[in-house]
């Protein structure tokens, strides 16, 4: 997620409180250890409605598969019920440094194959997973979405800002 400039990097979703001073379970997303780790600016981003809104983490403890969060939002249990299902957000720091696309501005790009320049179709979603991001496709006319991994050796921007895809990769043609 990019706001003015800032690259914000998900961390995970606000799970079950523990305890009664606001801490938080963090269900972690792909890499979210790391953007909590080394993170120096926090946001907690609603989807249902508002900006994400600037917090600070104040204690980050737990185990490396559930950590635990308390934010400077939530000084009680009453206040850490009501972040439940929010985005916990990082950027600043290392963070600043990581590659990145925005998944918005991949979003109805067209893609072609490298080498013969064949229309592979157009980006409809971006998924997250463990190992890296992953293009949905949707092919030219229809058909079952194509999945393409987000891999800078597979995958990269041409100067007319279409996504080329490595010769190869994917089977174009009659036979796909």
């Amino acid at each position: 997620m990019t706001v003015e400039g800032d690259t914000r990097w998900v961390c995970g979703t606000l799970g079950k409180v523990h305890g009664l001073h606001g801490e938080v379970y963090l269900n972690l997303a792909p890499d979210g250890l790391q953007y909590l780790t080394h993170g120096t600016r926090f946001f907690v981003g609603d989807e249902r409605g508002g900006g994400p809104r600037a917090c600070a983490v104040t204690r980050a403890g737990g185990s490396d598969r559930r950590p635990l969060v308390a934010l400077d939002l939530a000084a009680s249990r009453a206040a850490a019920i009501a972040l439940q299902g929010l985005t916990l957000l990082a950027s600043g720091g290392p963070l600043d440094d990581l590659p990145h696309y925005h998944a918005g501005d991949l979003i109805g790009r067209a893609v072609r194959e490298e080498e013969s320049g064949a229309d592979l179709g157009e980006v409809v979603d971006v998924i997250a997973s463990p190992a890296h991001d992953i293009l949905e496709l949707r092919p030219p006319g229809g058909g079952a979405a194509v999945l393409v991994p987000l891999v800078g050796e597979l995958v990269w921007e041409d100067d007319e800002g279409r996504l080329t895809v490595r010769a190869g990769l994917l089977e174009t043609g009659e036979g796909r």
